[in-house]
């Protein structure tokens, strides 16, 4: 009786299991939305865009300038610095671009490929149009952002050939990511083919219009902080430049400088240059500022770059090589004997961008004075861990309102800017001046190279009408000046380490970067001793980056010559 009570349990749950297994065997729902679901929701679409905004840089970071002549760090381990004196590999490269600019260009195609098929405004048509315009245009140029990212950190020679990268603009399958690297012409169409398409879909500045809700609604000032129609082609002008410099030549001169040249024109020539734009990290209100990021209550840079004294950690050193890159107040450089440079006092009547932008010897920061000479204390050379290497710490982007004070600590507005006016001013005069020299203006733009570079210096301090730049008669000699306006002007935003190498100035990228060790004389004043504070271990094949070596292990992509 009990073997059979037995078999009929057994018998029930056979069956109970036979005909369930199926429900069994369906997965729950896991509280994912389905892409049915999500192009039902606005919110959810854009997000996929929204992704690729958020894979950009939120804060500033130093590790070009680190691995480049303009900065040490007193983290000796820190990759920037093992990249610097030797460590740079294909498997080993801490400025790699390749992942996070691919991840963005995905999120970018992921939205591209349905995006017409939300309804992003249930308010009319004509709302609805203007937001998918809008958003067509933002994602057309973040995916010209990122491909722009790639070129500059990942295109080079093959066996010779300057060769681009891979062209993602779609959505791949599981069997199409081996894509071949395309050739830098094809690579360059399609960068520019994406920055077309923004341009025209893209409102010039986000604005409100009077009278007009609708418009206001899908691209008006509520949009401030992504992508413009004039972001957009001071992108071009951007990747024009580099497209146009000796490590590529695949453009013209004349092309880079017409698309920085019109642009300048076409928002109202010299006079779109801030008063205060030397400090344009300091309002994000400023005029000279064309794209940036909401602000944020931050403390972070501080923390990190404030000297001890101060309760930083003074991570950023600029080297004496950038120090010496600023002229005198009368416009000459330090070397110039009409510069009235004085090498027991060499602060003294310096552009005043030097003040404003680094921690010298007895410079402000947060009122105090700041004492950088050996023995002066914490923010001595080398006198902690936290102390500069280099005899001087970083002023610019500092918040001098953030307090790090222990227990009294207090945050600032922080926002970064990925564009300015100045960077386009110094795109164009650059490119005029290799396509025409310094004083032709064939485009009948209003101004020539040499015109940019004076309104730039004289905005920077530079009195006395600029007798130096009067001296400049050559396109060789503008070329200099031009270089070295550039690095003092873009310091610290990321330009430094790869304009030296699309210039192939490869004794450049070589050479060793100095300290200032400071000591105070008996009699009162100062003497100064430079010293090498660290090598720079490049090989002239590193004016290109390199392709990860991972992605060579997946299919058979070429590699930069000498990675």
């Amino acid at each position: 009786m009990m073997k059979k009570v037995y078999n009929i349990i057994l018998i029930f749950l056979v069956g109970t299991l036979f005909f369930s297994c199926e429900n069994f065997l369906t997965p729950e729902e896991d509280n994912r939305l389905t892409e049915e679901q999500m192009l039902q929701n606005p919110g959810y679409w854009e997000g996929l865009l929204l992704e690729a905004y958020g894979r950009m840089p939120r804060n500033y970071k130093f590790d070009l300038d680190i691995a480049g002549d303009d900065a040490v760090t007193n983290d000796v381990n820190s990759s920037a610095t093992r990249m610097a004196t030797g460590e740079w590999t294909s498997a080993y490269n801490p400025v790699s671009q390749w992942n996070s600019a691919y991840a963005g260009i995905f999120y970018v195609n992921n939205f591209l490929e349905k995006y017409r098929e939300v309804t992003w405004s249930w308010e009319s048509d004509k709302v609805n149009e203007l937001h998918l315009q809008r958003l067509s245009g933002e994602a057309y140029g973040l995916r010209a952002w990122y491909e722009i990212l790639l070129m500059v950190n990942h295109a080079g020679a093959v066996n010779g050939q300057i060769t681009g990268l891979p062209v993602v603009d779609k959505v791949l399958g599981i069997d199409d990511f081996q894509v071949p690297r395309a050739t830098i012409e094809n690579y360059l169409k399609q960068i520019n083919a994406d920055l077309d398409s923004a341009i025209i879909n893209l409102p010039a500045y986000y604005e409100d219009v009077a009278d007009d809700a609708d418009y206001n609604e899908a691209m008006g000032t509520r949009f401030i902080n992504r992508l413009s129609g004039t972001a957009a082609r001071a992108l071009k002008s951007r990747v024009s430049l580099l497209a146009a410099s000796p490590s590529y030549s695949v453009m013209t001169w004349e092309e880079a400088a017409a698309a920085a040249g019109e642009l300048i024109r076409d928002n109202g020539g010299l006079t779109i240059l801030s008063p205060t734009g030397v400090e344009f990290y300091k309002d994000f209100n400023d005029r000279e500022n064309i794209w940036f990021t909401a602000f944020t209550m931050s403390r972070s840079l501080e923390s990190d770059n404030f000297p001890p004294s101060l309760y930083g950690k003074g991570l950023v050193n600029p080297t004496q090589e950038l120090v010496n890159s600023f002229p005198m107040v009368n416009g000459y450089p330090i070397t110039d004997p009409a510069s009235g440079y004085d090498l027991d006092n060499p602060y003294a009547n310096r552009d005043p961008r030097l003040t404003k932008y680094i921690v010298y010897n007895e410079n402000t920061l947060k009122g105090d004075n700041i004492y950088t000479y050996v023995g002066s204390g914490d923010d001595g050379i080398n006198a902690l861990v936290s102390s500069t290497r280099s005899g001087y710490y970083l002023k610019k982007f500092m918040n001098e309102s953030v307090t790090l004070t222990p227990g009294r600590e207090k945050s600032a507005q922080f926002f970064r800017t990925y564009i300015r006016w100045s960077e386009v001013l110094l795109n164009y005069a650059e490119a005029a001046n290799e396509a025409w020299g310094p004083d032709a203006d064939p485009n009948s733009y209003g101004f020539s190279a040499r015109d940019v570079i004076a309104a730039l210096r004289s905005r920077a301090g530079i009195t006395g009408g600029d007798a130096y730049l009067a001296t400049i008669t050559s396109k060789d000699e503008m070329r200099e000046l031009i270089h070295n306006e550039r690095r003092i002007e873009l310091c610290f935003e990321n330009f430094r380490f790869w304009d030296i190498r699309r210039w192939e100035k490869t004794d450049v990228m070589k050479s060793p970067v100095s300290a200032v060790f400071i000591y105070p004389n008996a009699g009162g004043g100062y003497s100064y001793d430079v010293q090498k504070a660290e090598d720079r271990i490049y090989e002239d094949y590193m004016i290109y980056g390199p392709i990860p070596y991972n992605e060579t292990l997946k299919y058979d992509i070429p590699q930069n010559d000498g990675w």
